[in-house]
């Protein structure tokens, strides 16, 4: 039980270092995406197994079909 709290402190550290990395950086750096983008991923991607992998080398658009009426 003991090691298992102390993996789960270690997780929630390193989870909180990352949120504190990705803020900064989007204040440094900003966004390129504007309110019509979405980025979804699916549970797995190797955007979560490989922390190399980078978004521009699997991502894909989907362009809305567009209506008719």
């Amino acid at each position: 039980m003991k090691d298992r709290k102390q993996d789960l402190e270690q997780l929630m550290m390193q989870m909180t270092e990352e949120a504190i990395s990705v803020k900064l950086d989007y204040e440094e750096s900003g966004s390129n995406l504007d309110n019509s983008n979405i980025v979804a991923l699916h549970h797995n991607s190797p955007l979560l197994q490989d922390e190399n992998e980078k978004l521009s080398d699997i991502v894909y658009s989907v362009k809305r079909k567009k209506n008719d009426k």
